[in-house]
């Protein structure tokens, strides 16, 4: 068995024992290409996810000229979806940078920020724009306020908080659009990596902001929990949804080229809190990124 099969099986190991299904794709950033997978072409509902290959789109408008990263936006309260984090969670107007923007959208998975960058770029400039880059099968087919609509209509719930508790009821079957691939925004744990080599290997202001703000990401209890070293750097971007739940991340040691990887994982039982299913999905990208660590030479 080579070492690609090898590694599937000890996936595979490690998500059935978590009561998992995993999607899982690893890279090496730098030096000798070499990949790892598990089901890593198949097209998964992203969630938050979406907010990374926005960045990447936003990134370049910049660089591009196209987009002003210090220019002023409103967020204006009674339009602002509300949400846990950052602007969303605020009670008045509040007016930040593009830029700013992104940030609190990666650190902080910012649903109104999200929402203000997608508006400000338009669904279909985006898509063109990640098809460009090859991207084709990476869908940001709604931002937060048109998930958390579909959310409320398909429970019945009256709001985004009911909607999710109907969600990890475990003595219901519930369903939502938003775990369908086909119809919520999605992509594939081989593209989303795709996307961080990207944002990996170009020079420019608005790229390291991007990468900045993804080291600032404030939850480390995923995939940051595989690499528990002070020594060790992990820049990452969750998504998180009923019982999906998502990572994507660069992993680099010292002195060794980053690893790109991204576990997607969609829970066998729903309630919210799954501690287990996140320490699996560091275990899930520490396993992956194992056979790719090679020192710089």
């Amino acid at each position: 068995m080579n070492q690609n099969g090898e590694a599937e099986l000890g996936l595979g190991e490690i998500a059935r024992d978590a009561g998992v299904t995993a999607w899982i794709h690893a890279t090496r950033l730098t030096g000798p290409a070499e990949s790892i997978g598990l089901g890593a072409t198949v097209s998964v509902s992203i969630a938050s996810l979406y907010k990374l290959p926005l960045a990447l789109v936003w990134a370049d408008l910049v660089e591009q000229g196209e987009l002003q990263a210090s220019s002023t936006v409103r967020l204006r309260a009674k339009e602002r979806i509300s949400g846990p984090t950052g602007t969303a969670m605020l009670l008045d107007d509040v007016s930040l940078s593009q830029r700013d923007l992104v940030r609190f959208m990666l650190a902080l998975s910012d649903n109104a920020a999200g929402d203000a960058i997608l508006a400000l770029i338009g669904r279909d400039r985006v898509h063109a724009h990640l098809k460009a880059l090859g991207l084709s099968a990476t869908l940001i087919r709604q931002g937060s306020a048109e998930a958390t609509r579909a959310l409320i209509r398909d429970t019945g719930a009256p709001s985004r908080t009911a909607a999710e508790g109907v969600l990890a009821d475990p003595d219901r079957v519930s369903y939502t659009s938003q775990y369908d691939s086909a119809l919520a925004s999605a992509g594939s744990a081989e593209e989303l990596t795709a996307v961080l080599r990207i944002l990996w290997s170009r020079a420019g202001e608005s790229y390291e902001m991007v990468r900045d703000a993804m080291a600032h990401q404030a939850w480390r209890h995923r995939i940051g929990s595989g690499f528990p070293h002070d020594d060790v750097t992990v820049w990452g971007k969750t998504g998180s949804l009923g019982r999906l739940r998502h990572e994507v991340a660069v992993v680099q040691y010292p002195l060794e080229h980053p690893v790109a990887v991204a576990v997607l994982t969609r829970a066998a039982r729903p309630e919210r809190h799954l501690p287990r299913v996140d320490t699996a999905i560091g275990e899930l990208a520490r396993e992956a990124a194992a056979p790719l660590r090679l020192p710089v030479s």
